[in-house]
């Protein structure tokens, strides 16, 4: 937010030639007054900016010379010397632009003098004979004719000299190009020296006055002869495909630009060149001159793109304006247009299309400028209706969804452009009843909106004739373009198009209504549906509107601000109305509208629309509406009323004392996001704050130093402004000192992650740069030994995250860190690292990096590492960069020694190396220590070089160690996991298949090993028979470790991994030796090769995925670095690389070397590799060979033994078709890549048809994008009658994507009209299945398309109906197949649906039409009446039974809604359904009817329940205990969920024979025995009933009291992390429910013990790892904080919250209902067992300090990450405090908590000893077991603090916990007694 500063100018420094130089000085005067002088003082400056200076005092010098001064040598030899200096300069150095500007101004008598030195010098120029040089000449030229008159003069008069030397240079220049094939760096810039040659010879023809004469049209004029030399070579550049299409197009425009220069006279130029792009040129009366120059453009075979470059020239060269060129023009005109359309038809290549896109749209360019004084016939050719605006508007919309953006764009213009043609061929007319734009309009409106290109030519329709025209046709179009603001897609195309409507709109009110009332239905028309979107939309809409919409909007009208903001306020008042009269909590998943409110102020705050934040508090929303969306449940609305804070227009303004409190208050709940994007934003805010606080402090300091001793008037400060700035410090330190703490022991990774990049903000905001006078704040102040040590534990978390920020953070405190250095402890440190190093776990490795590379950046390794190095001599300035460098080396050798020591073992046994010190972790330490220092600037390069090599070395020595697991055929096997002897001869076979590429005598034979403590190994020759894979180490201590195959893969996969990283590290960052005795650089040219080879080895050969994509990444870092290299020979390799394996793959067998898996493993990664770096601005050669070559090789294979080279082809296209690097480039290849994909699936061979099939899905992701949404389908149909089910039902969703709306009624008339009739005796079930499958999607989609007319829709659906009678004898028994039975009454009862919506309810279209009289007769003979035969078993019965269910239940639902009787010719009952014997059937039925019971229950139907469905309790009832279909019988107990107790519940003794209590014994036993879903449904039944029973027998409560235990039970085991979600929703449901009843009753139900341990499931809950069970427990808070005996514990009664502050609020409300209770007594010991944990927690202790650690490297136990324990702790203990302290109560005996002393006095000594067993720097080597003993610690002191307090011994040497603020701080949740709510 602050200001940038300019970039300071960069100005090369100007020399001169010895010969100038003396020249200069022979001249110049002893005073140092002449010009020879002034410019000798010039050049010996040795700043170029200061040179500048002296320039622009020649011509003022010049001017004081009278003109006798014109004959002084002094002045003509510096005119010389100017010119030199001029043509030195290079054509980018502002020098150059500085001296033409002031030569320009040069007194006219010095101007024949000064024309005659640059044209001499010039010509000098011009005689260079060095091709390299060219392009400096070639730049002077052009600077010459740039804005410089004498430069424009000197070419004039060497015009002859200077073509010819642009014929040669150009001839000489491709000459060059082509010598220097494959030296692409070369080949670039001699491109690029053509181009700018084309450009020159183009600008010297425009801007030179000689051209503009005819003197030099003379055929024998050496000039005539320069020009027809030039237009040779530009026909030739033209056609010549090798060249860059940027020279071809170039080329084109300067051809035009020759013939129309040369071409005498101007009227034959139309003429010639129409005939030239219609390939009609008459050699006969062609000028001679013209036919030798461009014969070749003359043949019928130009090339596609040639024309197309000549079209462009046409259009961009010649004048189109005022009819200039007459008829001949116009039909020039014309003539191009068609030969472009041509070409589109023609041109496939990505680059051609984007350059044909901008040739059309330039021809519409030209159009216009010709419509504007064109003849009546040329618009008639290019009206509306025209075959040319036809086909203009076929390619607009046929490319208006292109995947380029530059391609759409031209599109949109081509668009414009052609409304404004058709403007001008009707000028004068009335636009709106236009025809054209009628019709126009109206298509535009009709296409669906997921049509991108459909916004942009609306939007240009509007903009042609207004918007009113538009709404007029559609009201509800701002609606429909909201609506689809969901799909990201989408979004920036309808923001666009809204824009441009709301502008239009805007203007056209305000010209046609003189009063003030068009703001009204301009916010009725475009306010009105974003708030309803803002409220009601769902959440991707919401976000889209806000972020793309809404600041569009306010932009344009700041005045709706108001307007919302009254809107809104006033929902929200509605809405807690509701709140508070407990009718509605609201929807976890809404913002609503406080969500909506503080989106608007935020977006309008930000951009600048609130005059101040004064105004936004006092005036628009209240402090209390602030904190409720600080803590809302919806996270983004926490992110937009933080954003509202943090956010403002003015980067100093000052940030009031409310909103520091506030934001103090965010963080203190907002760190523990698991989301990370609301993480980033949470952080990205907050910076956006400190840099305000930042800013606006040198302000208020400015202020303060003013030392005025007046009140300060300035609107930035109401206050004094050291009160400000005082403020601002202890508003920073109290942020550090939350953020500190949030870092304790068991802190989640989000908290810690959301922390230390908050802290590295305030240190990166906050730092104090040379030269700033003042600093509010400084970091380091706050920073102590304890906190400093909390940021090095940080590193020992799992999340890498974590790591980089503490460690990034410590680098900005380094100077700090300085102070809290121990030496002893910094050694445990090193000893910790390298112990790491070796760890079995992979994250260990990341730990020692970290530390390693802390401990040398801090210079605290040991003394004794210092030896080997050589110390460096330097000054103050580079002695950080020195000892960081020495001490890297230091660190680096040492990993080395023990490195090498290691692959030494490991080279005797891979097993022992896999189990005790995996090597891949001491590579990962080199790697990052490396990763760290500047290679390019060492200084120690004399003792770099052999380390280099070294580790080259190493990396060779420890892959060939690993590398025959990874290439093994079964690197996963290489250890049978158990001793069967089939598992072991599997092992024999695997290490005799490896056993040639080996020198491990591990791979040998099977063996145990036996590992001692000193490492000497004794092998075990064992049996294959007696494989035992539980090793022992032998010694003084026996511990078993279990070398398991996954161990040795995990050691082998990482060590490779490791190497590939580090040697392509090495080859990015380390500078090469140009010779290997060379003391520049650290690399040499054949180690780098050596690199390469080594690569290459692995990339073919490696099988295992995680080996070969990690080479992959450091081989593509090499060859990114070779495509850069200068050295010529470094450059081929890739090329070679590419042919060498391109033959390899050619010639492969079975017997071949490559890796020949399935998907071909790492050869695909090694040639993307290759590809991926061959510069993208070339021709792309090696993709084109490569190409080429894949496809030749993928086609099917005349030798099926030999099938290898088609299924690696196949594999390398797949993957390089995926490759997004490869951009357009690939996409010319996709056609013969889908042809081998579709000829593979007919390979005999499995491999071919798995590789063609994994090819041609990659083709379809290339083709038609990624995949969006989870109900999108492939867009591909060649499948209705295919004989394999799923290919016609795939095929029938496939067609509906191709099928309009408007044209789905004709295309389902035409496809029922193709089935057979009842009479027909032959037809097929799958063609007629296939076409009742593509009927149904049809339709369905029909149904479900959106904005469509009630009455069209209605009458369409009427004849679709009459359409489906005709064949109505397919639903019946004549159609013997169930299948296409089946799917005919699926479309039957989709007409159902969809005439039931179209009628509102009514059912007279289906009546009249007899529709469902048919039903009724269907249904009637069905098997759902006369039954089916015994043992009746026919393919589709399931899917036929669900359709005609699913029929039968609509017919009864309309009977009944017809008549309203229960049966009334209804064939069939629900009654029946229920006692179907088909689960099938009384599933649907018990669904349907589940439906109904929910909407009365929920009151969201409009007329209750059905009369059908009354008094249906006995039958539910009955059928509960029958049904033994677990789907069935749990939707029997969900309807007796949702029905009303009293109606069912008195029958259960007289239906089932079981009471009331009985019956809810029955379900409790349910809950607690049946699976998830039942046992939640059954839960849920079981609490209805306790409720009901508890709220109607008041006085029999006692009679339940066991099954209320029971009951409470239940719930608690619920609650259990290790239970599926939806138990614990179930739970969550049955809490919030009865908390009325038994949370928060003013009269407890249950006993003391049983409520708390309610409440300690809530607590449980909103301490969940899943968030969709905290969001919903937070329900429960809600519920209970809102009783009327509790809403006035906390300020957030009736609110939303989010879980991380409804835990405190939970235990707020809790401790406040055991005072209202008065039952603190026998509460409090039960509140300090929960601070002080379970009983067996501190057992989980001590047994992890004394098991023996046992290494399972894929086996994850239960963790949640969410849940903070110390949190929980810091909460209750704060709360209890409270409640005691302003109680007053104590306990009355001093015995009431001796046992809770007992035992916390033991765990205090408990903990004491397992802290001293401790081993150095246990937080680093012990990490799990010292948290746990942290934690503990806090729990232990925590209950020792309350115990104190409760003793009156406070403040007596208590221990205090390090978690804790003041109690005081609890009163932010807690208000007291007598206080509102708000």
């Amino acid at each position: 937010m602050g200001i940038k500063k300019k970039k300071e100018m960069q100005v090369a420094v100007l020399t001169i030639c010895h010969q100038d130089l003396e020249t200069l000085k022979s001249f110049a005067d002893v005073e140092g007054k002449n010009l020879a002088s002034l410019l000798l003082h010039c050049v010996q400056l040795t700043d170029g900016v200061s040179q500048i200076h002296y320039v622009k005092q020649i011509v003022p010098l010049l001017e004081k010379v009278d003109k006798n001064g014109v004959c002084d040598p002094t002045i003509q030899s510096c005119l010389d010397v100017l010119a030199g200096i001029y043509l030195s300069l290079s054509l980018k150095n502002p020098l150059k632009k500085v001296l033409s500007s002031s030569l320009n101004s040069l007194p006219e008598f010095f101007l024949t003098a000064a024309i005659h030195s640059f044209t001499s010098r010039l010509q000098e120029e011009l005689n260079t004979t060095d091709l390299y040089s060219y392009r400096k000449v070639i730049d002077n030229i052009s600077s010459c004719m740039e804005n410089f008159n004498l430069g424009r003069a000197s070419v004039n008069n060497l015009l002859k000299n200077v073509l010819r030397f642009l014929q040669k240079s150009l001839i000489e220049i491709l000459e060059e190009n082509r010598k220097c094939a494959g030296n692409h760096i070369t080949q670039t810039q001699l491109m690029n020296d053509l181009l700018v040659g084309i450009r020159v010879s183009m600008v010297l023809i425009q801007k030179i006055q000689d051209f503009q004469e005819d003197l030099w049209k003379a055929s024998s004029s050496p000039i005539w002869q320069n020009m027809c030399g030039l237009l040779s070579i530009f026909t030739k550049f033209l056609i010549d495909d090798d060249l860059l299409q940027t020279v071809q197009s170039t080329s084109g425009l300067a051809v035009i630009l020759f013939i129309k220069t040369m071409l005498h006279p101007s009227e034959k130029i139309p003429h010639l060149i129409s005939s030239l792009l219609l390939h009609s040129v008459d050699c006969t009366s062609t000028p001679e001159w013209f036919m030798s120059s461009c014969r070749s453009l003359c043949c019928p075979d130009v090339s596609e793109s040639a024309l197309l470059f000549l079209c462009q020239g046409t259009l961009a060269m010649l004048d189109w304006r005022n009819g200039s060129m007459g008829p001949s023009g116009e039909a020039l005109l014309l003539d191009t247009a068609h030969v472009l359309f041509t070409l589109s038809s023609q041109i496939k290549e990505p680059t051609l299309e984007m350059f044909l896109s901008r040739i059309l749209a330039s021809w519409t360019n030209s159009a216009i400028q010709v419509l504007e004084s064109s003849s009546p016939s040329l618009r008639d050719s290019l009206n509306g209706n025209s075959s040319i605006v036809g086909r203009l508007l076929e390619y607009v919309y046929t490319h208006w969804e292109h995947p380029l953006d530059a391609l759409r764009h031209q599109t949109k213009i081509m668009f414009r452009n052609l409304l404004q043609m058709h403007q001008l061929t009707v000028e004068g007319a009335d636009l709106v009843p236009d025809p054209f734009f009628v019709e126009l309009t109206e298509s535009l409106l009709r296409l669906e909106w997921h049509i991108k290109g459909k916004y942009t030519c609306l939007g240009c329709l509007v903009e042609c004739i207004g918007i009113e025209h538009i709404l007029a046709i559609d009201k509800t179009i701002p609606s429909q373009i909201l609506e689809v603001m969901g799909d990201q897609s989408l979004v920036p195309y309808a923001s666009d198009l809204l824009e441009t409507m709301f502008k239009n709109h805007k203007s056209h009110l305000k010209s046609q209504t003189a009063e003030s009332t068009w703001i009204d239905q301009w916010h009725e028309t475009w306010v009105s549906p974003l708030l309803f979107i803002l409220c009601e939309g769902n959440l991707d809409q919401k976000s889209y509107v806000i972020d793309y919409y809404l600041p569009k909007l306010l932009s344009y009208s700041p005045e709706s601000l108001q307007y919302m903001v009254k809107i809104l306020q006033t929902s929200i008042d509605a809405k807690t109305g509701q709140e508070q009269s407990f009718s509605s909590l609201g929807s976890c998943n809404s913002r609503g509208a406080l969500g909506a409110l503080m989106a608007c102020l935020r977006i309008a705050r930000a951009h600048g629309y609130l005059q101040s934040a004064a105004d936004t508090w006092e005036n628009l929303v209240s402090g209390a509406r602030i904190k409720q969306g600080l803590v809302h449940h919806h996270c983004q609305v926490r992110i937009d009323t933080l954003g509202l804070l943090c956010e403002s227009n003015r980067s100093t303004e000052i940030v009031s004392v409310e909103e520091m409190q506030w934001i103090q208050f965010f963080i203190t709940y907002n760190l523990n996001s698991h989301s990370p994007g609301v993480r980033q934003q949470i952080c990205s805010l907050l910076k956006k704050l400190f840099c305000r606080i930042q800013e606006s402090s040198q302000v208020l300091y400015k202020l303060e130093q003013s030392k005025s001793k007046h009140e300060p008037q300035n609107e930035l400060t109401k206050q004094h402004p050291s009160v400000s700035l005082q403020q601002y410090k202890n508003f920073m330190s109290s942020i550090c000192n939350s953020l500190f703490e949030a870092l304790f022991p068991g802190s989640s990774y989000s908290t810690r992650f959301s922390a230390l990049t908050i802290l590295g903000s305030i240190a990166e905001v906050f730092h104090v740069p040379e030269g700033r006078i003042y600093a509010v704040y400084q970091l380091s102040h706050d920073i102590d030994v304890g906190r400093f040590q909390t940021l090095v534990e940080c590193f020992t978390s799992t999340f890498e995250d974590v790591k980089i920020l503490a460690f990034d953070l410590l680098m900005k405190l380094s100077e700090t860190a300085v102070h809290f250095q121990d030496s002893e402890k910094l050694q445990g440190l090193f000893q910790a690292a390298l112990e790491l190093s070796t760890s079995t776990k992979p994250y260990d490795c990341v730990t020692a990096s970290y530390l390693l590379n802390f401990l040398i950046w801090q210079d605290a390794l040991p003394s004794s590492l210092s030896a080997c190095v050589t110390q460096l001599a330097c000054g103050d300035g580079d002695r950080s960069a020195a000892v960081v460098e020495r001490n890297t080396l230091m660190v680096i050798k040492c990993l080395m020694e023990n490195l090498e020591e290691e692959v030494s073992q490991a080279e005797n046994s891979l097993l022992q190396a896999a189990a005790s010190f995996p090597m891949y972790g001491r590579v990962h330490c080199i790697t990052g220590a490396l990763q760290k220092l500047p290679l390019n600037s060492l200084r120690l390069v004399s003792e770099w070089k052999p380390v280099v090599e070294r580790l080259l070395l190493m990396s060779y020595r420890l892959s060939a160690v690993v590398s025959p697991v990874i290439q093994s055929s079964s690197p996963e096997g290489l250890i049978p996991m158990d001793t069967d002897s089939e598992s072991a001869n599997r092992l024999q076979m695997i290490l005799n298949e490896i056993q040639p590429r080996d020198t491990n005598d591990y791979f040998n034979q099977a063996k145990i090993l036996k590992e001692c403590n000193n490492f000497d190994m004794k092998d075990l020759n064992a049996s294959v028979l007696n494989i035992d894979i539980s090793t022992e180490i032998e010694g003084k201590e026996e511990k078993t470790c279990d070398v398991t195959a996954q161990m040795v893969l995990v050691c082998c996969w990482r060590s490779m991994k490791e190497v590939a990283l580090l040697l392509g590290m090495l080859c990015q960052l380390l500078p090469m030796r140009s010779v290997p005795e060379s003391s520049d650089g650290l690399l040499t040219v054949e180690q780098v090769k050596e690199i390469g080879d080594y690569f290459k080895q692995n990339l073919l050969r490696s099988r295992h995925r995680g080996a070969f994509e990690l080479a992959y990444t450091g081989f593509a870092k090499l060859t990114e670095v070779l495509n850069r290299c200068p050295n010529v020979d470094l450059q081929k390799l890739p090329v070679q690389w590419l042919l060498s394996v391109l033959e390899e793959i050619k010639c492969s067998d079975p017997s071949s070397k490559l890796c020949a898996t399935r998907r071909s493993a790492g050869i695909p990664f090694y040639i993307q590799a290759l590809l991926a770096s061959e510069p993208k601005k070339g021709k792309m050669d090696l993709l084109k060979i490569t190409m080429k070559e894949l496809i030749s090789l993928a086609g099917p294979a005349d030798d099926l033994q030999s099938t290898v080279p088609q299924v690696h082809a196949l594999n390398i296209l797949r993957a390089l078709f995926r490759d997004t690097r490869l951009g357009e480039n690939i996409i010319p290849y996709v056609a013969d890549g889908a042809k081998a994909a579709i000829l593979g699936f007919t390979s005999p061979v499995w491999a071919v048809r798995n590789s063609s099939t994994l090819l041609f899905s990659a083709l379809i992701t290339r083709i038609f994008g990624v995949k969006r949404g989870k109900d999108e389908h492939s867009k591909t149909n060649r499948c209705g009658r295919s004989p394999v089910y799923h290919s016609r039902e795939m095929a029938a969703r496939a067609l509906v994507p191709f099928v309009m709306i408007d044209h789905i009624p004709n295309t389902i008339q035409t496809l029922l009209a193709t089935l057979p009739s009842c009479t027909d005796q032959c037809f097929r079930q799958n063609h007629i299945h296939g076409t009742l499958l593509q009927v149904f999607h049809l339709l369905q989609a029909y149904s479900d398309s959106k904005h469509r007319t009630n009455s069209d829709f209605q009458h369409e659906l009427t004849d679709i109906t009459l359409c489906t009678k005709a064949k109505l004898w397919l639903a019946k028994r004549q159609n013997p197949c169930l299948v296409t039975r089946a799917v005919y009454i699926d479309i039957l009862f989709l007409l159902t649906c969809c005439l039931n919506k179209s009628t509102k309810d009514n059912q007279p279209v289906l009546e009249n039409l007899g529709f469902w009289e048919e039903v009724r007769g269907i249904i009637s003979a069905s098997e759902l009446i006369t039954g089916f035969p015994n043992a009746f078993k026919v393919p589709g019965l399931p899917q036929y039974l669900q359709s005609l269910t699913r029929l039968a239940i609509a017919a009864v639902w309309a009977a009944a809604a017809n008549s309203g009787e229960r049966e009334r010719d209804v064939p069939i009952s629900f009654s029946q359904l229920l006692e179907s014997a088909f689960p099938e059937v009384r599933s649907l039925t018990l669904e349907a009817l589940l439906e109904k019971f929910l909407l009365a229950a929920s009151g969201l139907g409009e007329k209750g329940l059905p009369p059908l469905l009354c008094n249906m309790g006995e039958k539910f009832l009955l059928l509960a205990m029958k049904e033994s279909h677990p789907e069935c019988f749990c939707k029997i107990l969900k309807i007796l969920h949702y029905m009303n107790p009293s109606e069912w519940l008195p029958q259960t003794e007289h239906c089932v024979h079981l009471t009331p209590k009985e019956f809810l014994i029955w379900t409790m036993d349910i809950a607690s025995s049946e699976r998830s879903e039942i046992q939640s449904v059954a839960l849920r039944l079981a609490s209805k009933i306790i409720s009901h029973h508890m709220q109607t027998c008041v006085e029999n409560r006692e009679l339940i009291a066991a099954e209320l235990k029971q009951w409470v039970q239940l719930v608690i085991l619920s609650c259990e992390d290790h239970l599926p979600t939806e138990s614990r929703l179930a739970a969550v449901e049955v809490l919030t429910r009865t908390a009325p009843l038994f949370l928060t009753n003013p009269r407890p139900v249950l006993e003391l013990q049983d409520t708390l341990a309610l409440w300690k499931c809530v607590l449980t809950l909103l301490q969940s790892e899943e968030q969709a069970v905290r969001d919903a427990a937070t329900k429960i808070v809600t519920t209970a904080m809102s009783q009327e005996n509790t809403c006035q514990s906390t300020e957030f009664a009736f609110c939303q919250v989010d879980a991380s502050i409804a835990l405190g609020l939970a235990l707020a409300v809790l401790c406040d209902l055991l005072q209202q209770w008065d039952q603190l007594a026998p509460g409090l010991p039960i509140m300090l067992g929960w601070l002080l944990g379970e009983s067996d927690d501190l057992m989980v202790c001590v047994e992890s300090m004394h098991q023996v650690e046992e290494d399972y490297l894929f086996e994850k136990e239960a963790v949640n990450f969410w849940a903070e324990t110390l949190i929980f702790v810091k909460y209750l203990c704060k709360h209890l405090l409270s409640l005691l302290s302003t109680s007053g109560w104590r306990p009355p005996s001093p015995e009431m908590l001796c046992h809770l002393q007992r035992m916390v006095s033991e765990q205090c000594r408990l903990l004491s000893q397992l802290f001293t067993e401790l081993p150095p720097a246990a937080e680093f080597v012990k990490t799990v077991e010292f948290t746990r003993l942290c934690i503990q610690k806090e729990r232990t002191v925590a209950c020792l603090r309350l115990l104190a307090f409760l003793e009156g011994k406070e403040g007596q040497d208590t221990p205090v916990l390090s978690v804790w603020d003041s109690p005081a701080e609890v009163r932010q949740l807690t208000l007291p007694r007598t206080e509102a709510a708000f």
